[in-house]
């Protein structure tokens, strides 16, 4: 390129300016061979700057320079702007108009002496905001992350002391030597154990749950839906003590039991009948309805409370999750309830899936579990 023709100036001219970047081509002794419309806009070079072929490069590289807000960045492109060997450079530079400009340095030709070096230069300023709003999200999101494993390691620890104790305690009322207890007191007690227990399962599993692992693994066994129904049900008004919406239960006798984690359902299932009560009216209804097929069970838990909002019927399954018509209206919640149930119903193979209750006020939470007891891994449907 070192004495260039008029043809193949004319030919570098048209490849340059066909160019989606701007482009500024060099000989081998670094002199200007073609300068495209492009890096005149982008560098905003003055009319009549003298671009001629076999112009010192210092024509661009000086006005290039003036344009740099940051002094190490313009020493580092006169520095660069030295030598150009056989290594192709990438370099982004600040210009002081609030600008951010990339500029690629690449040889044109093979070996260890080119024939010429082509600059491309592009506007990167909305790609860098950008990047750097990525960056800042995802700082966020691990002071964030931070914070939830900080919460949970603190509330297991708060958490250890009582229910040791009520444990204890509850243990200690089923002994004969506490003296023998009425059916009724009896299953009182066994409430308590059974809950307890399970909050204590539920605060062990914080930290992982905040870090994201998966929960511990089910212990299969017998599980007779319609017993599981009854029993969340029964608890679940007893703790209501004739207060808040009309429960139902409607679930036959019959059909193949579950191969599953009875702990684990009943935790999942009395997460989604809380899950009801709490944004269902006092003079509402919730529905808990099971339904046997040949391979899997369906249970339904049906409210008339204030509904899930169509774009959060995945969200609500996440990790601190909450709907905004349920943060809005103030009512309590962790956003945890509905993540702990879908694990518990996906460590069995089984899904959950929400809807709404056909144009009427309320949702509908459908649990599909195969009897089986079947673990599979997934993503929520």
């Amino acid at each position: 390129m070192h004495e260039a023709s008029q043809e193949q100036l004319s030919f570098a001219a048209a490849v340059l300016d066909a160019l989606p970047q701007a482009a500024l081509l060099l000989d081998r002794d670094l002199r200007i061979v073609r300068v495209n419309r492009r890096l005149t806009t982008l560098l905003r070079l003055p009319e009549g700057l003298d671009l001629s072929p076999g112009t010192p490069r210092e024509r661009v590289l000086g006005h290039l320079a003036g344009m740099l807000e940051r002094p190490e960045e313009r020493d580092r492109l006169l520095e660069e702007s030295e030598t150009h060997g056989p290594v192709t450079r990438t370099t982004d530079y600040h210009l002081r108009d609030g600008r951010v400009l990339r500029r690629r340095r690449a040889p044109v030709g093979d070996g260890d002496r080119p024939l010429g070096h082509l600059w491309l230069v592009e506007d990167v300023t909305r790609q860098r905001e950008a990047e750097e709003d990525l960056y800042g999200q995802v700082r966020k999101l691990a002071a964030l992350a931070d914070e939830r494993a900080a919460f949970a390691g603190r509330t297991l620890h708060e958490l250890r002391t009582p229910l040791a104790t009520v444990l204890s305690f509850a243990q200690l009322l089923l002994e004969p030597a506490g003296g023998p207890l009425s059916p009724e007191q009896a299953s009182y007690v066994d409430a308590i154990l059974r809950n307890a227990l399970r909050m204590r399962s539920v605060a062990e599993d914080l930290p992982k749950t905040a870090a994201g692992a998966p929960r511990t693994e089910p212990r299969l066994g017998q599980v007779l839906v319609h017993e599981l129904i009854e029993r969340v049900v029964l608890e679940a008004l007893q703790r209501a003590e004739g207060t808040g919406p009309y429960v139902t239960a409607d679930c036959p006798p019959v059909g193949p039991p579950l191969v599953a984690d009875a702990f684990m359902l009943t935790g999942a299932l009395e997460e989604l009948l809380g899950n009801a009560l709490r944004f269902t009216p006092e003079d509402g209804r919730v529905e808990v309805v099971g339904r046997p097929a040949p391979d899997h069970w369906t249970i339904q838990v049906k409210d008339t409370g204030i509904g899930v909002p169509l774009e959060y019927h995945e969200e609500i399954f996440t990790p601190f999750v909450r709907a905004p018509n349920a943060r809005r209206e103030g009512h309590p919640g962790t956003g945890l309830g509905l993540a702990g149930a879908l694990d518990a119903v996906r460590l069995h193979g089984g899904t959950i899936r929400v809807r709404d209750r056909d144009g009427q006020p309320g949702a509908v939470f459908t649990v599909r579990l195969p009897v089986t007891g079947r673990r599979v891994t997934g993503t929520h449907p």
